[in-house]
């Protein structure tokens, strides 16, 4: 006698439904019963064995690996094992920087807990990862072969606890190994169980604390994880990766494979060849999801070409609704509209509150959702639930369907309708939640009509003026997310929070662009676009030029003069050296770069060029380049690590001589000519260069720093220079009359010439605004000069002397330099060297400057006497404007920083503060709830260091509970320790 186990297999593409998982003797289980008697809370390697067994059977089952993407109301059937190839992804860091390309068998050799895989929605995440548990089961893997179990689960399904989501995935129900047995058996396999958790931008956290706790506490269960999630949601999870890896744009022969595997040969070909003619259409068949759609479309109509990702869907849907039309025969126009605008508005509340499964009270009626389901429109399933769920078959139709909808209510002749959509539309009030969480919706509506563009691109200029930059929702107890979505990573300081920024506006400025190609408006709304651009900047990487640059620089050459800034980021290194074919690529600059600027009917304001990691640079490039810098009045160019950049320079600077206002190198060496060529770009406004390690050449720049009359931000970080070259870098800064920042760092050969430099810079009628000498092997008496010019410094704003050590001269030096330093009104920015009984000027300090902004005392060894003078200062009134308070290698006790708590709490535009100690301090309990709420009522607060301070986790716990608040990026700096864990294994057999 037999009995046939059901359970049910869910993938992102894929209805539920009850399937048959294998058949199996009732003595079987009877036997099992048997032996697990007396010990029902242990798995014994047998059990393990079988468990193992049934996942394998699983992902290697037809039911598993095929399956209908579209639902199966669309009759496309995908194949793992023919439609699948490997995937190239892009490793990032925490900035979101991509770092090189990967291959997947890769990725899986060089595997990180946890791993988070991010990608647009229909790039194929899901598809990725049962292929990796298929890959698993075929045991054809050498990298997955050391995983004892891997379990595939679908996060939209999650509830309950572990044991639970995973029976009801891929076990049966109930499955022979108890769950206190399970749970153990997880506990000791440790890195030998592989969970592949799909999509986590579906998922709900309360529905399954566990599961959350296995992806953001690794500590707690030791399993191995991979997580995926859409672009716009991967802040909830980029801080606890351990690697972050993006999908990369499907190949064209990833995509010919997956027509030619789906479509009959003859439509295959035909649309192959259609895609040779659309350059708009090839940009789409990099995310699989739309060749997919697009081979829906040739089953049912071989004519249609669709321009765009929203008349991809367009025609979807009405093919689907065409094509279902019989089912509703009978059934009241009026009835049949009603329900499709329904489904419209289900999408779009489901949108704004992140939901994606519906109810049939939600329908309206029985007879709305007959029209629906016939129509295709959603998919009902009931497997597993005791009333049934809808869904629309990918979240993406899903947003196009919201789309759509508000499209037709903000175009609507009915005042009611059109405010409604208004409403929804004024809903979206910042530049985080129009980057990511409401991109698509956006993107569908402005593809649907001219109009409804206009009034998207007007909204977006509005908030622009007067909305926010970041939103912030709350996930969880220590941790914080921008809108669900923001580019996130904890800032290390305020020049970091400033990049965050950066990008985000660079994305915003992106959205727009997509949007001007998706509503295909060409030059229609220009005037609506401009007031968007204007002054606004936009990015542009080599590594990819998508096609509709080329209409916005040829449609809309007004909004591209409007713009302040354009960036062009070129990298040296071939993506296919880096995935392990041979590279014959000659040239690195695309050869579509050039026409795209290369134009004499219009110039561009400012362009800045960046050169990153060029080892060697063909005559062909130099010539690209040279046409691109000629492109724009006001030209920077930044050189950074590129070795074959040696010797060329100066053919570069020679093409773009009247230009040139910016030049940044770093890391690149330079010969002689280059550095004779640098200082000949009379026209030069900031020269920055760093990590120039070379011997210095006679007649090279600093012998003629002279000739750049017109610069006036110069900077030098760790050059090599002797004594004889800051000499001779003096006499040339004689004759920089425009000079307003001067920056030197790490120049720790020039002896005591810094004394000459000192003079050169801070003599009668300087215009110095930023003076800044870090670890410059300060002296005596090059502080004594300062003091004595400081008369001439009255615009000075920045003094910032760190990493100075004065040794015994400290206290004389600083106490001298503060007495001038009152006489100084536009001074805000002040970091002070260090040496013998320097904190003796403390007092002087709080007395001249309470006016300052931003104050480093880095390695002053405040001890609690001096701490109780700075509190006394700041309670007094002093201090109120301070963003920046750096502490560090302090001497202060507990008691100490408790009575600088409350005085803390009047700095209400504290941004940064680092308390780090000298010796290990262990701060008592009460100190660390004071701070947790301090953290919690600074609404400016981005930054606090707390180094050499003993925290565990219940520490961090408090300290982190105030960082949901007011909008901001919060980063907590603390001494990593590893935590010994002194466990006994339990017994028990594995």
């Amino acid at each position: 006698m037999t009995t046939t186990f059901m359970r049910t297999c869910k993938g992102d593409d894929q209805a539920d439904g009850q399937i048959p998982y294998s058949t199996c003797t009732l003595q079987r289980v009877v036997d099992f019963y048997f032996q697990s008697v007396g010990s029902a809370k242990e798995a014994t390697q047998h059990s393990l064995d079988l468990l193992a067994e049934d996942l394998k059977e699983l992902y290697t089952s037809a039911c598993f690996q095929k399956f209908h993407p579209l639902g199966e109301d669309i009759d496309i059937l995908f194949d793992l094992e023919t439609t699948f190839t490997d995937a190239v992804f892009w490793k990032k860091d925490t900035m979101n920087n991509r770092k090189g390309h990967v291959t997947l068998t890769k990725l899986l050799s060089e595997f990180k807990n946890p791993s988070v895989i991010e990608g647009e929605a229909g790039k194929g995440k899901t598809t990725l990862l049962k292929r990796v548990a298929a890959l698993w089961a075929s045991g054809e893997c050498p990298a997955l072969k050391k995983f004892r179990l891997v379990f595939f689960i679908s996060l939209s399904g999650a509830k309950g606890g572990i044991y639970d989501t995973v029976c009801e995935q891929l076990l049966r129900v109930p499955y022979d190994i108890e769950k206190e047995a399970f749970k153990k058996a997880l506990w000791k396999l440790k890195e030998e169980v592989l969970f592949l958790l799909d999509g986590y931008d579906e998922f709900k956290p309360e529905n399954c604390p566990e599961m959350e706790s296995l992806i953001k506490e690794k500590r707690k269960f030791k399993n191995m994880v991979v997580v995926t999630t859409r672009t716009e949601t991967v802040k909830m999870v980029r801080n606890i990766a351990e690697t972050v890896a993006e999908i990369g744009d499907l190949s064209e022969e990833s995509a010919k494979v997956l027509i030619e595997n789906v479509l009959k040969p003859e439509l295959a070909t035909d649309l192959l060849l259609q895609l040779k003619e659309s350059s708009t259409m090839q940009e789409l068949m990099k995310t699989p999801l739309f060749v997919v759609i697009s081979c829906a479309i040739r089953m049912g109509e071989t004519n249609i070409i669709p321009k765009t990702q929203t008349a991809l869907f367009c025609t979807l849907y009405d093919l689907m609704v065409e094509k279902n039309r019989y089912k509703t025969q009978g059934l009241s126009d009026s009835l049949v509209l009603q329900s499709i605008n329904n489904c419209g508005d289900l999408a779009l509340n489901g949108i704004f509150e992140q939901q994606f499964s519906f109810s049939l009270g939600q329908l309206l009626s029985e007879q709305h959702e007959k029209v629906l389901l016939a129509a295709g429109l959603l998919n009902k399933y009931t497997s597993h639930v005791l009333n049934p769920v809808y869904q629309f078959f990918h979240k993406s139709f899903q947003e196009y369907i919201a789309g759509r909808r508000l499209h037709a209510l903000l175009t609507s002749s009915t005042k009611v309708e059109v405010e409604k959509g208004f409403r929804y539309l004024c809903q979206i009030d910042n530049i985080s939640d129009i980057n990511n969480k409401y991109y698509n919706l956006l993107l569908y509506t402005c593809g649907s009509s001219k109009k409804a563009a206009k009034l998207v691109i007007q909204h977006m200029a509005n908030i622009h003026n007067h909305g926010s930059l970041m939103g912030i929702s709350p996930i969880s107890d220590g941790q914080s997310v921008t809108s669900d979505n923001e580019e996130t990573v904890d800032p290390q300081n305020l020049e970091e929070l400033e990049k965050l920024q950066e990008m985000n506006m660079d994305r915003f400025v992106v959205c727009a662009l997509n949007f001007f190609s998706e509503s295909h408006s060409e030059s229609e709304l220009s005037a609506d676009f401009e007031a968007f651009f204007r002054n606004k900047r936009l990015h542009i990487s080599n590594l990819s030029i998508p096609s509709y640059l080329f209409d916005f620089f040829k449609y809309l050459p007004n909004c591209l003069e409007g713009l302040s800034l354009i960036t062009l980021e070129l990298f040296g290194k071939n993506i296919s050296s880096e995935i392990g074919t041979h590279d014959k690529k000659k040239t690195f600059i695309p050869e579509q770069a050039v026409p795209l600027f290369y134009d004499w009917s219009r110039s561009v304001n400012t362009m800045q060029v960046s050169l990153k990691d060029f080892q060697t640079l063909p005559r062909k490039d130099r010539i690209s380049l040279g046409k691109i810098c000629s492109s724009a009045l006001s030209l920077r160019l930044h050189i950074t690590g590129s070795s074959g950049i040696s010797g060329k320079l100066q053919d570069i600077l020679k093409r773009c001589e009247q230009n040139i206002h910016e030049l940044v190198i770093e890391a690149t060496p330079l010969t002689l000519a280059d550095e004779q060529q640098v200082v000949l770009m009379k026209h030069l406004k900031t020269l920055y260069i760093s990590d120039l390690q070379t011997e210095r050449l006679e007649g090279g720049f600093i012998d003629r720093l002279q000739n750049l009359q017109n610069i006036k931000k110069l900077t030098l970080n760790n050059i090599k220079m002797a004594e004889s070259d800051a000499k001779q870098l003096a006499e040339g800064m004689k004759h920089l009359k425009m000079l307003a920042v001067l920056h030197l760092s790490l120049l720790t050969g020039i002896g005591n010439c810094l004394t000459s430099v000192i003079e050169a810079a801070t003599g009668a009628g300087c215009r110095l605004e930023v003076l800044e000498l870090v670890d410059c092997c300060l002296t005596k008496e090059a502080v004594t000069v300062l003091v004595q010019n400081l008369k001439n410094l009255q615009k000075l704003q920045v003094l910032d002397l760190s990493e100075n050590h004065l040794e015994e001269y400290a206290s004389d030096c600083v106490g001298g330099l503060v007495d001038g330093l009152r006489n100084l009104p536009s001074l805000h920015t002040l970091m002070l060297p260090w040496g013998k009984n320097v904190k003796d000027c403390l007092i002087k300090l709080l007395e001249h400057l309470p006016w300052l902004r931003k104050l480093g005392l880095q390695k002053w060894g405040i001890t609690d006497e001096n701490i109780e003078l700075l509190t006394s200062s700041i309670k007094s009134g002093g201090f109120t404007d301070l963003q920046h308070l750096d502490l560090a290698d302090n001497c202060v006790s507990s008691k100490g920083w408790h009575r600088f708590l409350g005085a803390m709490q009047m700095l209400r535009r504290l941004e940064f503060v680092d308390l780090s100690s000298k010796e290990e301090l262990d701060p008592e309990p009460s100190l660390l709830r004071d701070l947790g709420k301090l953290v919690s009522d600074l609404s400016s607060l981005q930054d606090v260091g707390l180094l050499q301070w003993k925290l565990d986790e219940n520490d961090l716990m408090i300290l982190n509970k105030g960082k949901t608040k007011y909008g901001r990026e919060f980063n907590l700096r603390v001494t990593s320790e590893k935590v010994n864990e002194d466990e006994e294994d339990e017994e028990g057999e594995l």
